[in-house]
Protein backbone atom coordinates (compact mmCIF):
# COMPACT_ATOMS: atom_id res chain seq x y z
CA UNK A 1 0.00 0.00 0.00
CA UNK A 2 2.82 2.37 0.87
CA UNK A 3 4.51 1.64 -2.47
CA UNK A 4 1.29 2.48 -4.31
CA UNK A 5 0.69 5.67 -2.30
CA UNK A 6 4.11 7.11 -3.13
CA UNK A 7 3.57 7.27 -6.94
CA UNK A 8 0.14 8.82 -6.31
CA UNK A 9 1.71 11.49 -4.11
CA UNK A 10 4.34 12.27 -6.75
CA UNK A 11 1.67 12.44 -9.43
CA UNK A 12 -0.39 14.76 -7.23
CA UNK A 13 2.59 17.05 -6.67
CA UNK A 14 3.28 17.24 -10.39
CA UNK A 15 -0.36 18.06 -11.09
CA UNK A 16 -0.29 20.80 -8.42
CA UNK A 17 2.84 22.30 -9.96
CA UNK A 18 1.36 22.14 -13.45
CA UNK A 19 -1.86 23.83 -12.34
CA UNK A 20 0.06 26.57 -10.52
CA UNK A 21 2.01 27.52 -13.66
CA UNK A 22 -1.15 27.36 -15.78
CA UNK A 23 -2.84 29.50 -13.14
CA UNK A 24 -0.01 32.03 -13.34
CA UNK A 25 -0.15 31.99 -17.13
CA UNK A 26 -3.91 32.61 -17.08
CA UNK A 27 -3.49 35.72 -14.94
CA UNK A 28 -0.64 36.85 -17.19
CA UNK A 29 -2.93 36.70 -20.21
CA UNK A 30 -5.60 38.64 -18.31
CA UNK A 31 -3.09 41.32 -17.32
CA UNK A 32 -1.86 41.66 -20.91
CA UNK A 33 -5.42 42.07 -22.22
CA UNK A 34 -6.25 44.72 -19.64
CA UNK A 35 -2.94 46.52 -20.18
CA UNK A 36 -3.56 46.76 -23.91
CA UNK A 37 -7.21 47.79 -23.59
CA UNK A 38 -7.53 50.50 -20.93
CA UNK A 39 -6.50 54.10 -21.78
CA UNK A 40 -3.21 55.33 -20.37
CA UNK A 41 -3.15 57.68 -17.38
CA UNK A 42 -1.16 60.88 -17.20
CA UNK A 43 1.35 59.39 -14.76
CA UNK A 44 1.95 56.40 -17.05
CA UNK A 45 2.51 58.77 -19.97
CA UNK A 46 4.98 60.64 -17.75
CA UNK A 47 7.02 57.46 -17.26
CA UNK A 48 6.80 56.78 -21.00
CA UNK A 49 8.18 60.21 -21.84
CA UNK A 50 10.95 59.76 -19.27
CA UNK A 51 11.91 56.54 -21.08
CA UNK A 52 12.42 58.63 -24.25
CA UNK A 53 14.95 60.72 -22.32
CA UNK A 54 17.16 58.10 -20.69
CA UNK A 55 19.15 59.36 -17.74
CA UNK A 56 20.85 58.01 -14.63
CA UNK A 57 17.72 58.77 -12.65
CA UNK A 58 14.90 61.33 -12.54
CA UNK A 59 13.78 64.21 -10.36
CA UNK A 60 10.94 62.49 -8.51
CA UNK A 61 11.37 58.84 -9.54
CA UNK A 62 14.21 56.30 -9.51
CA UNK A 63 14.90 54.85 -12.96
CA UNK A 64 14.17 51.09 -12.89
CA UNK A 65 10.58 51.10 -14.20
CA UNK A 66 11.47 53.76 -16.77
CA UNK A 67 14.49 51.83 -18.01
CA UNK A 68 12.47 48.60 -18.15
CA UNK A 69 10.04 50.23 -20.56
CA UNK A 70 12.67 50.73 -23.27
CA UNK A 71 13.02 47.13 -24.58
CA UNK A 72 9.24 46.74 -24.62
CA UNK A 73 8.88 49.95 -26.60
CA UNK A 74 11.41 48.58 -29.06
CA UNK A 75 9.35 45.39 -29.35
CA UNK A 76 5.78 46.78 -29.32
CA UNK A 77 6.20 50.40 -30.39
CA UNK A 78 4.61 53.37 -28.65
CA UNK A 79 1.64 51.40 -27.35
CA UNK A 80 -0.21 50.91 -24.08
CA UNK A 81 1.15 47.39 -23.79
CA UNK A 82 4.74 48.60 -24.14
CA UNK A 83 4.21 51.21 -21.41
CA UNK A 84 2.55 48.72 -19.06
CA UNK A 85 4.77 45.73 -19.75
CA UNK A 86 7.01 46.47 -16.70
CA UNK A 87 3.92 46.21 -14.46
CA UNK A 88 2.79 42.99 -16.12
CA UNK A 89 6.29 41.53 -15.72
CA UNK A 90 6.43 42.64 -12.07
CA UNK A 91 3.11 40.96 -11.27
CA UNK A 92 4.34 37.73 -12.88
CA UNK A 93 7.56 37.86 -10.86
CA UNK A 94 5.49 38.49 -7.72
CA UNK A 95 3.73 35.17 -8.30
CA UNK A 96 7.07 33.39 -8.69
CA UNK A 97 8.54 35.07 -5.60
CA UNK A 98 5.46 34.12 -3.61
CA UNK A 99 6.11 30.50 -4.47
CA UNK A 100 9.71 30.79 -3.25
CA UNK A 101 8.67 32.46 0.00
CA UNK A 102 5.87 29.99 0.65
CA UNK A 103 8.14 27.00 0.03
CA UNK A 104 10.56 28.42 2.59
CA UNK A 105 7.73 28.64 5.10
CA UNK A 106 6.59 25.06 4.53
CA UNK A 107 4.02 25.35 1.75
CA UNK A 108 3.93 24.45 -1.93
CA UNK A 109 2.27 25.46 -5.19
CA UNK A 110 -1.20 24.97 -3.73
CA UNK A 111 -0.63 27.65 -1.09
CA UNK A 112 1.13 29.86 -3.66
CA UNK A 113 -2.04 29.72 -5.78
CA UNK A 114 -4.05 30.75 -2.73
CA UNK A 115 -1.70 33.67 -2.13
CA UNK A 116 -1.96 34.85 -5.75
CA UNK A 117 -5.75 34.71 -5.49
CA UNK A 118 -5.53 36.75 -2.27
CA UNK A 119 -3.50 39.38 -4.11
CA UNK A 120 -6.10 39.64 -6.85
CA UNK A 121 -8.80 39.93 -4.22
CA UNK A 122 -7.22 43.30 -3.43
CA UNK A 123 -8.03 46.14 -5.89
CA UNK A 124 -4.59 47.55 -5.12
CA UNK A 125 -2.89 44.56 -6.77
CA UNK A 126 -5.63 43.72 -9.26
CA UNK A 127 -5.20 47.13 -10.89
CA UNK A 128 -1.50 47.45 -10.11
CA UNK A 129 -0.77 44.21 -11.96
CA UNK A 130 -1.28 45.97 -15.30
CA UNK A 131 -0.95 49.67 -14.35
CA UNK A 132 2.62 50.90 -14.64
CA UNK A 133 3.89 52.51 -11.46
CA UNK A 134 7.00 52.45 -9.37
CA UNK A 135 4.96 50.79 -6.61
CA UNK A 136 4.33 47.42 -8.27
CA UNK A 137 8.03 47.01 -9.12
CA UNK A 138 9.07 48.03 -5.61
CA UNK A 139 6.50 45.71 -4.02
CA UNK A 140 7.83 42.79 -6.07
CA UNK A 141 11.41 43.57 -5.05
CA UNK A 142 10.24 43.92 -1.43
CA UNK A 143 8.67 40.46 -1.67
CA UNK A 144 11.93 39.07 -3.06
CA UNK A 145 13.89 40.64 -0.22
CA UNK A 146 11.43 39.19 2.33
CA UNK A 147 11.93 35.75 0.76
CA UNK A 148 15.70 36.16 1.15
CA UNK A 149 15.31 37.34 4.75
CA UNK A 150 13.31 34.21 5.57
CA UNK A 151 16.02 32.07 3.97
CA UNK A 152 18.65 33.85 6.07
CA UNK A 153 16.65 33.17 9.21
CA UNK A 154 16.80 29.48 8.23
CA UNK A 155 20.60 29.63 7.92
CA UNK A 156 20.91 29.92 4.12
CA UNK A 157 24.14 31.86 3.66
CA UNK A 158 23.70 32.41 -0.08
CA UNK A 159 20.51 34.37 0.63
CA UNK A 160 22.64 37.41 1.44
CA UNK A 161 23.14 37.80 -2.30
CA UNK A 162 19.42 37.52 -2.96
CA UNK A 163 18.62 40.09 -0.28
CA UNK A 164 21.24 42.52 -1.58
CA UNK A 165 20.07 42.14 -5.17
CA UNK A 166 16.38 42.57 -4.30
CA UNK A 167 16.97 45.55 -2.01
CA UNK A 168 19.25 47.29 -4.51
CA UNK A 169 16.90 46.84 -7.45
CA UNK A 170 13.95 47.72 -5.24
CA UNK A 171 15.65 51.00 -4.34
CA UNK A 172 15.95 51.72 -8.06
CA UNK A 173 12.18 51.20 -8.27
CA UNK A 174 11.11 53.21 -5.19
CA UNK A 175 12.97 54.26 -2.08
CA UNK A 176 10.63 52.81 0.63
CA UNK A 177 11.98 49.33 -0.14
CA UNK A 178 14.46 50.10 2.67
CA UNK A 179 11.64 49.27 5.10
CA UNK A 180 12.40 45.59 4.50
CA UNK A 181 15.75 45.89 6.32
CA UNK A 182 14.31 45.10 9.81
CA UNK A 183 13.27 41.70 8.42
CA UNK A 184 16.94 40.76 8.80
CA UNK A 185 16.78 41.05 12.60
CA UNK A 186 15.22 37.61 13.30
CA UNK A 187 18.13 36.02 11.46
CA UNK A 188 20.51 37.76 13.86
CA UNK A 189 18.95 35.89 16.80
CA UNK A 190 20.82 32.84 15.51
CA UNK A 191 24.43 32.69 16.74
CA UNK A 192 25.52 30.92 13.56
CA UNK A 193 24.03 33.70 11.43
CA UNK A 194 25.73 36.38 13.53
CA UNK A 195 28.93 34.52 12.88
CA UNK A 196 28.43 35.02 9.16
CA UNK A 197 28.97 38.73 9.72
CA UNK A 198 32.64 37.86 10.22
CA UNK A 199 32.78 36.52 6.66
CA UNK A 200 32.89 38.51 3.45
CA UNK A 201 29.52 37.31 2.05
CA UNK A 202 27.10 39.75 3.76
CA UNK A 203 29.43 42.70 3.23
CA UNK A 204 30.00 41.92 -0.43
CA UNK A 205 26.24 41.49 -0.89
CA UNK A 206 25.74 44.85 0.82
CA UNK A 207 28.32 46.43 -1.47
CA UNK A 208 26.47 44.97 -4.47
CA UNK A 209 23.21 46.39 -3.18
CA UNK A 210 24.69 49.85 -2.71
CA UNK A 211 26.37 49.72 -6.12
CA UNK A 212 22.98 49.05 -7.71
CA UNK A 213 21.68 52.29 -6.22
CA UNK A 214 24.52 54.33 -7.76
CA UNK A 215 22.39 55.86 -10.59
CA UNK A 216 20.30 57.72 -8.00
CA UNK A 217 23.40 59.26 -6.39
CA UNK A 218 25.04 60.06 -9.74
CA UNK A 219 21.95 61.97 -10.89
CA UNK A 220 21.71 63.74 -7.55
CA UNK A 221 25.36 64.82 -7.63
CA UNK A 222 24.85 66.25 -11.12
CA UNK A 223 21.74 68.20 -10.15
CA UNK A 224 22.50 69.65 -6.71
CA UNK A 225 20.77 66.71 -4.99
CA UNK A 226 17.34 67.91 -6.10
CA UNK A 227 15.99 64.33 -6.09
CA UNK A 228 17.01 63.74 -2.48
CA UNK A 229 15.80 67.16 -1.35
CA UNK A 230 12.44 66.47 -2.98
CA UNK A 231 12.03 63.15 -1.16
CA UNK A 232 13.14 64.41 2.26
CA UNK A 233 11.78 67.96 2.31
CA UNK A 234 9.85 69.35 -0.63
CA UNK A 235 7.05 66.79 -0.79
CA UNK A 236 6.25 66.92 2.93
CA UNK A 237 3.68 69.13 4.66
CA UNK A 238 4.00 68.51 8.38
CA UNK A 239 1.06 69.28 10.69
CA UNK A 240 0.34 68.97 14.39
CA UNK A 241 0.20 65.43 15.80
CA UNK A 242 -3.24 63.88 15.36
CA UNK A 243 -5.18 60.79 14.32
CA UNK A 244 -6.87 62.20 11.20
CA UNK A 245 -4.29 60.98 8.72
CA UNK A 246 -3.84 57.62 10.46
CA UNK A 247 -7.58 56.94 10.19
CA UNK A 248 -7.43 58.07 6.57
CA UNK A 249 -4.54 55.69 5.92
CA UNK A 250 -6.31 52.76 7.57
CA UNK A 251 -9.58 53.49 5.79
CA UNK A 252 -7.87 53.74 2.42
CA UNK A 253 -6.14 50.39 2.94
CA UNK A 254 -9.43 48.78 3.86
CA UNK A 255 -10.67 49.90 0.46
CA UNK A 256 -7.49 48.99 -1.42
CA UNK A 257 -7.38 45.52 0.19
CA UNK A 258 -11.19 45.22 0.67
CA UNK A 259 -12.35 44.87 4.32
CA UNK A 260 -12.78 41.11 3.82
CA UNK A 261 -9.20 40.45 2.76
CA UNK A 262 -7.88 42.95 5.32
CA UNK A 263 -9.58 41.00 8.12
CA UNK A 264 -8.18 37.72 6.77
CA UNK A 265 -4.68 39.18 6.53
CA UNK A 266 -4.86 40.52 10.06
CA UNK A 267 -5.95 37.12 11.43
CA UNK A 268 -3.16 35.33 9.54
CA UNK A 269 -0.57 37.85 10.70
CA UNK A 270 -1.64 37.58 14.33
CA UNK A 271 -1.64 33.79 14.30
CA UNK A 272 1.81 33.81 12.76
CA UNK A 273 3.31 35.18 15.98
CA UNK A 274 2.32 32.02 17.83
CA UNK A 275 4.76 29.96 15.77
CA UNK A 276 7.83 31.46 17.46
CA UNK A 277 9.82 30.61 14.35
CA UNK A 278 12.57 33.07 13.24
CA UNK A 279 11.68 32.47 9.58
CA UNK A 280 8.04 33.30 10.20
CA UNK A 281 9.04 36.27 12.33
CA UNK A 282 11.10 37.63 9.44
CA UNK A 283 8.07 37.43 7.15
CA UNK A 284 5.82 38.96 9.80
CA UNK A 285 8.19 41.89 10.30
CA UNK A 286 8.38 42.46 6.54
CA UNK A 287 4.58 42.47 6.33
CA UNK A 288 4.18 44.89 9.24
CA UNK A 289 6.94 47.44 8.58
CA UNK A 290 5.20 49.57 5.89
CA UNK A 291 2.19 50.01 8.16
CA UNK A 292 4.26 50.73 11.27
CA UNK A 293 6.56 53.21 9.51
CA UNK A 294 3.92 55.08 7.55
CA UNK A 295 1.51 54.93 10.48
CA UNK A 296 4.07 56.90 12.48
CA UNK A 297 4.52 59.35 9.61
CA UNK A 298 0.73 59.73 9.44
CA UNK A 299 0.76 61.20 12.93
CA UNK A 300 2.08 64.42 11.38
CA UNK A 301 1.21 64.37 7.68
CA UNK A 302 -0.92 62.73 5.02
CA UNK A 303 0.61 59.59 3.52
CA UNK A 304 -0.20 57.78 0.30
CA UNK A 305 -3.08 55.36 0.57
CA UNK A 306 -1.10 52.73 -1.33
CA UNK A 307 2.13 52.97 0.66
CA UNK A 308 1.26 49.90 2.70
CA UNK A 309 1.13 47.81 -0.48
CA UNK A 310 4.44 45.91 -0.02
CA UNK A 311 3.26 44.72 3.39
CA UNK A 312 -0.01 43.47 1.93
CA UNK A 313 1.86 41.47 -0.72
CA UNK A 314 4.01 39.68 1.89
CA UNK A 315 0.97 39.17 4.15
CA UNK A 316 -0.77 37.32 1.30
CA UNK A 317 1.79 34.52 1.70
CA UNK A 318 1.08 34.33 5.43
CA UNK A 319 -2.63 34.13 4.72
CA UNK A 320 -2.17 31.24 2.29
CA UNK A 321 -0.26 29.30 4.96
CA UNK A 322 -2.72 29.99 7.79
CA UNK A 323 -6.01 28.13 7.32
CA UNK A 324 -8.86 29.16 9.60
CA UNK A 325 -12.61 28.92 9.56
CA UNK A 326 -14.12 31.45 7.15
CA UNK A 327 -10.91 32.11 5.20
CA UNK A 328 -12.35 30.92 1.90
CA UNK A 329 -15.53 32.97 2.38
CA UNK A 330 -13.49 36.10 3.11
CA UNK A 331 -11.37 35.60 0.01
CA UNK A 332 -14.39 35.00 -2.21
CA UNK A 333 -16.08 38.10 -0.82
CA UNK A 334 -12.87 40.04 -1.38
CA UNK A 335 -12.64 38.82 -4.98
CA UNK A 336 -16.23 39.84 -5.64
CA UNK A 337 -15.69 43.27 -4.10
CA UNK A 338 -12.35 43.72 -5.90
CA UNK A 339 -13.93 42.83 -9.21
CA UNK A 340 -16.84 45.17 -8.47
CA UNK A 341 -14.55 48.09 -7.60
CA UNK A 342 -12.39 47.46 -10.67
CA UNK A 343 -15.40 47.20 -13.00
CA UNK A 344 -16.91 50.35 -11.47
CA UNK A 345 -13.65 52.24 -11.95
CA UNK A 346 -13.44 50.98 -15.54
CA UNK A 347 -17.01 52.09 -16.23
CA UNK A 348 -16.30 55.54 -14.80
CA UNK A 349 -13.22 55.93 -16.99
CA UNK A 350 -15.18 54.78 -20.05
CA UNK A 351 -18.19 57.02 -19.31
CA UNK A 352 -16.88 60.00 -17.30
CA UNK A 353 -19.29 62.50 -18.87
CA UNK A 354 -22.24 60.73 -17.22
CA UNK A 355 -20.99 61.68 -13.76
CA UNK A 356 -20.03 65.29 -14.41
CA UNK A 357 -23.40 66.47 -13.14
CA UNK A 358 -22.81 64.73 -9.80
CA UNK A 359 -21.13 67.08 -7.34
CA UNK A 360 -18.90 65.31 -4.79
CA UNK A 361 -15.47 66.08 -3.42
CA UNK A 362 -13.07 65.12 -0.65
CA UNK A 363 -9.83 66.86 0.24
CA UNK A 364 -7.74 63.73 0.21
CA UNK A 365 -4.45 62.47 -1.10
CA UNK A 366 -2.79 63.89 -3.15
CA UNK A 367 -5.19 66.82 -3.72
CA UNK A 368 -8.92 67.35 -3.69
CA UNK A 369 -10.75 64.33 -5.11
CA UNK A 370 -13.79 65.53 -7.03
CA UNK A 371 -16.16 64.40 -9.76
CA UNK A 372 -15.13 67.56 -11.60
CA UNK A 373 -11.73 65.90 -12.11
CA UNK A 374 -13.43 63.45 -14.49
CA UNK A 375 -13.50 66.18 -17.13
CA UNK A 376 -9.72 65.78 -17.41
CA UNK A 377 -10.08 62.29 -18.92
CA UNK A 378 -12.60 63.31 -21.58
CA UNK A 379 -11.42 63.99 -25.10
CA UNK A 380 -7.66 63.92 -24.55
CA UNK A 381 -6.91 62.32 -27.92
CA UNK A 382 -9.25 64.77 -29.64
CA UNK A 383 -7.59 67.70 -27.86
CA UNK A 384 -4.10 66.46 -28.78
CA UNK A 385 -5.04 66.18 -32.45
CA UNK A 386 -6.57 69.66 -32.47
CA UNK A 387 -3.46 71.12 -30.88
CA UNK A 388 -1.33 69.48 -33.59
CA UNK A 389 -3.47 71.08 -36.31
CA UNK A 390 -3.00 74.51 -34.76
CA UNK A 391 0.77 74.35 -34.46
CA UNK A 392 2.72 76.55 -36.84
CA UNK A 393 6.07 75.35 -38.25
CA UNK A 394 8.65 75.29 -35.46
CA UNK A 395 6.05 75.91 -32.78
CA UNK A 396 5.66 73.59 -29.76
CA UNK A 397 2.91 72.88 -27.26
CA UNK A 398 3.39 73.80 -23.61
CA UNK A 399 1.24 73.36 -20.52
CA UNK A 400 1.34 73.91 -16.79
CA UNK A 401 0.04 70.33 -16.35
CA UNK A 402 2.65 67.59 -16.55
CA UNK A 403 -0.08 65.05 -17.28
CA UNK A 404 -1.23 66.98 -20.36
CA UNK A 405 2.33 67.48 -21.57
CA UNK A 406 3.20 63.79 -21.55
CA UNK A 407 -0.23 62.33 -22.29
CA UNK A 408 -0.75 64.52 -25.36
CA UNK A 409 2.72 63.52 -26.58
CA UNK A 410 1.86 59.84 -26.18
CA UNK A 411 -1.57 60.15 -27.81
CA UNK A 412 0.08 61.75 -30.84
CA UNK A 413 2.36 58.74 -31.19
CA UNK A 414 5.30 60.74 -29.92
CA UNK A 415 5.00 63.29 -32.74
CA UNK A 416 3.64 66.30 -30.84
CA UNK A 417 6.53 68.36 -29.39
CA UNK A 418 5.57 69.25 -25.82
CA UNK A 419 7.23 71.10 -22.95
CA UNK A 420 6.25 71.58 -19.32
CA UNK A 421 6.02 75.18 -18.06
CA UNK A 422 6.28 75.23 -14.27
CA UNK A 423 4.28 78.41 -13.73
CA UNK A 424 1.71 77.40 -11.12
CA UNK A 425 3.72 75.54 -8.50
CA UNK A 426 3.35 71.79 -8.10
CA UNK A 427 5.99 69.36 -6.83
CA UNK A 428 5.59 66.23 -8.93
CA UNK A 429 6.19 65.50 -12.59
CA UNK A 430 9.10 67.90 -13.02
CA UNK A 431 11.57 65.50 -14.66
CA UNK A 432 11.38 67.29 -18.03
CA UNK A 433 12.83 70.45 -16.47
CA UNK A 434 16.16 68.61 -16.53
CA UNK A 435 16.04 67.54 -20.19
CA UNK A 436 16.43 70.76 -22.15
CA UNK A 437 19.15 73.41 -21.67
CA UNK A 438 18.14 77.08 -21.94
CA UNK A 439 19.78 77.46 -25.33
CA UNK A 440 17.36 74.94 -26.89
CA UNK A 441 14.34 76.84 -25.57
CA UNK A 442 15.25 80.50 -25.83
CA UNK A 443 13.53 82.25 -28.74
CA UNK A 444 10.99 79.44 -29.33
CA UNK A 445 7.24 79.91 -29.84
CA UNK A 446 4.62 77.87 -27.97
CA UNK A 447 0.91 77.15 -27.89
CA UNK A 448 0.20 77.08 -24.18
CA UNK A 449 -2.74 74.80 -23.27
CA UNK A 450 -4.35 75.00 -19.84
CA UNK A 451 -7.60 74.66 -17.98
CA UNK A 452 -6.49 77.05 -15.25
CA UNK A 453 -6.64 80.79 -14.79
CA UNK A 454 -3.83 82.96 -13.51
CA UNK A 455 -1.20 81.84 -16.02
CA UNK A 456 -1.20 84.94 -18.25
CA UNK A 457 0.85 87.16 -15.94
CA UNK A 458 3.74 84.72 -15.28
CA UNK A 459 3.91 83.88 -19.00
CA UNK A 460 4.09 87.55 -19.96
CA UNK A 461 7.19 87.87 -17.78
CA UNK A 462 9.15 85.32 -19.81
CA UNK A 463 7.77 85.73 -23.37
CA UNK A 464 7.99 88.71 -25.69
CA UNK A 465 4.20 88.51 -26.27
CA UNK A 466 1.28 86.40 -25.07
CA UNK A 467 -2.18 86.47 -26.68
CA UNK A 468 -5.22 84.31 -26.08
CA UNK A 469 -6.55 82.27 -29.00
CA UNK A 470 -9.90 80.55 -29.45
CA UNK A 471 -10.27 77.77 -26.86
CA UNK A 472 -10.50 74.07 -27.62
CA UNK A 473 -13.95 72.86 -26.61
CA UNK A 474 -14.72 69.19 -26.07
CA UNK A 475 -18.38 68.56 -26.82
CA UNK A 476 -20.42 65.52 -25.86
CA UNK A 477 -24.14 65.12 -26.58
CA UNK A 478 -24.35 68.70 -27.78
CA UNK A 479 -22.85 70.15 -24.57
CA UNK A 480 -19.42 71.55 -23.81
CA UNK A 481 -17.98 69.28 -21.12
CA UNK A 482 -14.43 70.58 -21.16
CA UNK A 483 -12.74 73.82 -22.23
CA UNK A 484 -9.01 74.18 -22.77
CA UNK A 485 -7.63 77.70 -22.97
CA UNK A 486 -5.03 78.27 -25.69
CA UNK A 487 -2.43 81.03 -25.39
CA UNK A 488 -0.10 81.94 -28.23
CA UNK A 489 3.30 82.66 -26.66
CA UNK A 490 5.96 84.26 -28.88
CA UNK A 491 9.73 84.40 -28.37
CA UNK A 492 10.67 82.74 -25.08
CA UNK A 493 13.12 85.16 -23.47
CA UNK A 494 13.79 83.60 -20.06
CA UNK A 495 13.23 79.81 -19.92
CA UNK A 496 15.28 79.32 -16.74
CA UNK A 497 13.24 78.13 -13.78
CA UNK A 498 10.01 77.77 -15.75
CA UNK A 499 10.87 75.55 -18.72
CA UNK A 500 14.22 74.29 -17.46
CA UNK A 501 16.30 74.00 -14.30
CA UNK A 502 19.49 73.40 -16.23
CA UNK A 503 21.80 76.36 -15.99
CA UNK A 504 19.63 78.12 -13.39
CA UNK A 505 22.35 78.09 -10.73
CA UNK A 506 24.95 79.35 -13.19
CA UNK A 507 22.62 82.09 -14.36
CA UNK A 508 21.92 83.13 -10.78
CA UNK A 509 25.62 83.15 -10.04
CA UNK A 510 26.37 85.41 -12.97
CA UNK A 511 23.61 87.76 -11.87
Amino acid sequence: MAAEAQPRAVTGMRATRRWFWLFLLGFLVLHVILAASIPLSGDEAYYWDCSRHLDWSYFDQPPLVIWAMVPFRMAFGETRLAVRAPAVLSSLLAGIFLLGLIRRLGGDEREASWAYVALHAMPLFFVGAFYTSTDIAMATAYLGAAWAAVALAQGERRAWWGFGLAAGLGFLAKFPVVLVLPALLPAMWNREMRGQLRTSTPWLAGALSFALTAPVWIWGARHHWDNITFQLESRHQVHAIGLKYILEFVGANLLLATPFVAVALAIAWWRGWKRRDPAWTAALVAAAMPFVAFGLVALRERVGAHWGGPGLVVAAALLALTPFRGRRALLIAGLVMSLGISLAAGWVLANPERLLSVHWSYRGRPTRISTKKLAEVIGNREAAMRVMKRLEPGQMMASDSYTKVHLFAFLSGGVLPTRLAHVRGGKHGLASLYWYPPGELRGRDFLFVTEKHGVMEPLQKIFASVTEDAPIEIIRNGEVVRTLRVLSCRDLLRPEGVFTRLGVEEANGEG
